[in-house]
């Protein structure tokens, strides 16, 4: 009996000493104890979604990983932001939430969540951008929009065209966001410690690429980030079950399951009227005797266009609207060029021609998973870039949903539509910059990573620049326009195709009309986005190269007849150009102009110079003609030596050129005077180090010692893959040609190219280069041994190099060197191995 009376209390005492034992070894948080660097070091080592996570651990988490999570902001500028819904679906729409769509788009506003964020993390914002580009995928399948309406008569129903052109709900929506500058200007008033600004707008009128992609750049993901690379580590690849695969591939505007593409343009139509329900299916079946329909799922391309063949054809009889028919295009014949690239015959320029032969099978047979670190082009590495290209690729072109010469009207609607929001939104970010001085007082850079030439205008403003008091820094990287969506009276959209080369015009206004003024403005960036040594595709890597905006016209660069109107930057001190051309008579007028005033660094960034243009030359569009005659003018390039101006920008007088004596010692070619119009010869002009001549003479290769150097504020010139470019004008381009033609492309490079040709834009401008492939070798060695450039790629553009033999080019890099030139020293190159003014 007293065991039994026992048990239970021995029970009881031995669960509460298991209780307070567990109680004695939990663990718990102590608070205010870790200090806030210990956080940022270890959120250094974390993705995003992660850091995002620790904020949620508690308050104290929160406080102290905020301000590492908000220092530098990206907002995209999306509906939600807004309060505005996603263009809403077909599936279970009705008239009630069409309406109640109607009445989100029409409230603006910011909503009180999306202000609270602005308020409560914008003290700890340090670089703040936004962001408003457009899908490209997004574009190939435009979300379903009908332009007709569905009007019900005593004798039925029948479709007719809107009085008014018809918005995509999403778009029309986003533009009215956009309207609404108060709102802006009040969410960007809480930006109050940010000392950078970005901003990234892409609205689908420049270059498109279509079918011609580049299946490595895509896998690793979009566009270059407007501050650079994250800070934070990248995120895990997300994995995609089966379930998502098939939601995915079936919910694409596209594809119509169950129905055809037109029975699901109808069923829209009738809901947009209020139809739902039985009525809806009663009404269907209605307009479907109407017209006289047996079958609505008719064997067609579901991808040519989203507005069905019959709802076209009686649009274009009730507006009179007449389409211009697609003509059949046969495959375009593709021609390499002495540097190994491959172009249509609208973009010829003067070199020998050579037709693409061979199929190249010794290089495609070879083993795929072989690798190679040789950057000198192993072609075991280029057989694996060339067959990942060919296996990514779509060969067949009638499968492609954005043909990019050949837009349906769906998709030149959006582009359109697009394009009105945007320059909304850039009307609001201009005004709310305006609105908050006292806001952006402390603002020192200002970053544009990518716009639009068309949107470049607003920023011209000069109020817009007065709200930037402190800027020291503006980097700009331009997007060329290719295109122009315009809608006409009829409401019809029609693609007007423009010449890129326009664009430089913009550019070149906005630098001179308020750049070059601004004292403050230290720091001037400004690059091209698209074609070059970055572009991805076979119709763009290695071409497309735009002429630097240094003058009002891409003309004025090539053309000798007259001395063309200069940029004026005398107050910048460090000066970058990346992915253009410059000639080397204009290069030469600014280097002299700007080593007089403030620039200190002039740094070149996948930079070309054109072959020398000699004195009064007018080069045009090249010709066969023009291509045979092109050697008459190589006697006045001989007599040309870039007649360096001075005295002004735009009426200068010729300086005389000191007369430079022979190498009586026989010495080394690349101790002789370079050739004129060459990099070696600009860099012997502004070097801030050694010259050739005073090389040769600390070398007893010449007697006469170099006369004295003119005072020059230039300190220091960089290089980053810089060489030489064509242009498809009629001027002696010969001496950039290669001694030897490039071996033949692969078959499955010309196939492809064969195949979507007839789908990509043709530029037809006479001023956008390809880039040369080649440079001579005196002038290798004269690089690598009077200046210390590194000539070719090396093993840190191996993941481009690579990009560039998937798109074609033969041995990438070869004709393009590296290097850095700072202040002089005493000493000279080769005299003492271990001093030299460059590195």
């Amino acid at each position: 009996m007293s065991d039994s009376s026992s048990t239970p209390n021995k029970r009881r005492r031995t669960k509460g000493a298991f209780e307070m034992k567990v109680k004695q070894v939990q663990m718990t948080w102590p608070p205010k104890e870790l200090p806030v660097e210990i956080f940022q070091l270890i959120v250094e080592y974390l993705p995003r979604s992660s850091v995002q996570n620790m904020r949620r651990v508690n308050k104290e988490f929160e406080e102290k990983v905020s301000a590492y999570l908000f220092k530098v902001v990206v907002v995209p500028f999306k509906p939600e932001i807004y309060g505005i819904t996603p263009e809403p679906t077909l599936a279970g729409i009705t008239h009630a939430q069409t309406r109640q769509n109607e009445i989100l788009q029409g409230s603006v506003m910011l909503q009180d969540k999306g202000m609270r964020v602005f308020q409560g993390f914008g003290g700890h914002i340090r670089k703040f951008a936004m962001s408003f580009e457009f899908d490209e995928r997004k574009l190939a399948n435009p979300p379903t929009k009908s332009d007709q309406e569905a009007i019900k008569a005593f004798w039925g129903i029948y479709r007719w065209p809107f009085k008014a052109y018809n918005r995509y709900a999403q778009l029309e929506g986003l533009e009215q966001t956009a309207d609404e500058t108060r709102t802006m200007a009040k969410a960007l008033r809480f930006i109050v410690n940010a000392n950078e600004l970005g901003l990234s707008i892409d609205g689908g009128l420049g270059w498109l690429a279509g079918p011609d992609i580049n299946q490595r750049v895509i896998d690793r993901g979009g566009k270059v980030p407007v501050f650079g690379e994250s800070k934070f580590v990248p995120e895990d690849p997300p994995k995609i079950t089966k379930a998502q695969s098939k939601i995915a591939s079936t919910s694409s505007p596209s594809s119509s399951p169950g129905e055809g593409h037109q029975r699901t343009i109808f069923r829209r139509m009738l809901q947009e009227s209020g139809h739902q329900g039985q009525a809806l299916e009663a009404a269907l079946q209605m307009l479907q005797e109407g017209e006289h329909i047996t079958d609505f799922n008719p064997p067609h391309d579901p991808l040519a266009s989203t507005v069905s063949s019959a709802s076209s054809s009686f649009r274009a009889n009730s507006l009179s609207a007449v389409a211009t028919p697609t003509p059949a295009h046969a495959p375009t014949p593709v021609f390499v060029t002495p540097n190994g690239l491959h172009f249509a015959p609208t973009t010829l320029f003067a070199g020998s021609y050579y037709n693409v032969a061979g199929d190249a099978r010794e290089v495609i047979n070879l083993d795929p998973d072989s690798e190679s670190d040789d950057m000198d082009g192993e072609t075991a590495t280029e057989a694996q870039a060339i067959t990942t290209a060919a296996k990514s690729s779509k060969t067949k072109s009638e499968g492609c949903p954005l043909k990019p010469n050949e837009l349906t009207t769906p998709q030149r609607e959006m582009l359109l539509e697009i394009e009105w929001a945007q320059r909304a939104f850039m009307q609001s970010y201009a005004i709310a910059i305006i609105d908050n001085p006292m806001t952006f007082n402390f603002i020192e850079t200002l970053t544009i990573a990518r716009i639009p030439n068309r949107h470049l205008p607003i920023l011209r403003r000069e109020d817009f620049w007065d709200g930037l008091p402190q800027l020291k820094k503006f980097s700009l990287a331009v997007i060329p326009d290719w295109r122009d969506i315009v809608k006409l009276p009829t409401s019809w959209v029609q693609d007007i195709k423009l010449a890129p080369s326009q664009s430089v015009n913009g550019v070149f206004q906005i630098l001179q009309d308020q750049i070059s003024r601004r004292k403050n403005i230290k720091t001037l960036h400004f690059e091209w986005i698209g074609g070059g040594e970055e572009a991805a595709g076979l119709f763009a890597r290695n071409q497309q190269v735009l002429a630097a905006p240094l003058v009002p016209k891409a003309l004025d660069m090539v053309n000798r007849s007259y001395v063309a109107h200069l940029l004026a930057l005398p107050h910048v001190e460090h000066l970058s150009l990346k992915n253009c051309w410059v000639s080397p008579h204009i290069l030469t007028r600014l280097a002299l102009a700007m080593k007089k005033e403030a620039l200190q660094s002039f740094t070149f960034d996948s930079v070309s110079l054109t072959a020398p243009v000699a004195l009064n030359a007018q080069p045009g569009p090249l010709t066969h003609a023009g291509h045979n005659n092109a050697h008459h003018a190589a006697v006045n390039i001989l007599l040309l030596n870039l007649q360096p101006l001075a005295g002004g920008h735009n009426g200068p007088a010729p300086i005389p050129v000191p007369a430079v004596p022979t190498n009586a010692n026989g010495g080394p070619a690349w101790l002789s005077p370079p050739r004129v119009g060459s990099w070696s010869s600009f860099i012997d002009t502004f070097t801030p180090g050694n010259t050739i001549a005073q090389i040769r003479y600390a070398r007893n290769q010449d007697v006469y010692e170099p006369e004295p150097r003119d005072p020059s504020s230039i300190n220091t010139l960089e290089f980053k893959s810089c060489g030489y470019v064509h242009l498809p004008l009629d001027f002696d381009q010969t001496i950039l040609d290669p001694s030897a033609p490039p071996p033949p492309q692969a078959q499955a490079i010309t196939k492809h190219i064969s195949e979507i040709d007839a789908h990509m834009m043709k530029p037809h401008d006479y001023t956008m280069g390809t880039i040369v492939n080649h440079i001579c070798n005196r002038e290798k060695q004269t690089l690598e041994n009077a200046f210390q450039m590194d000539v070719g790629w090396g093993p840190s553009r191996s993941v481009l190099y690579a990009d560039s033999v998937a798109d074609g080019i033969v041995h990438p890099g070869q004709g393009r060197f590296d290097g850095l030139i700072w202040q002089p020293r005493l000493t000279v190159p080769g005299s003492d191995p271990s001093s030299s003014s460059s590195s």
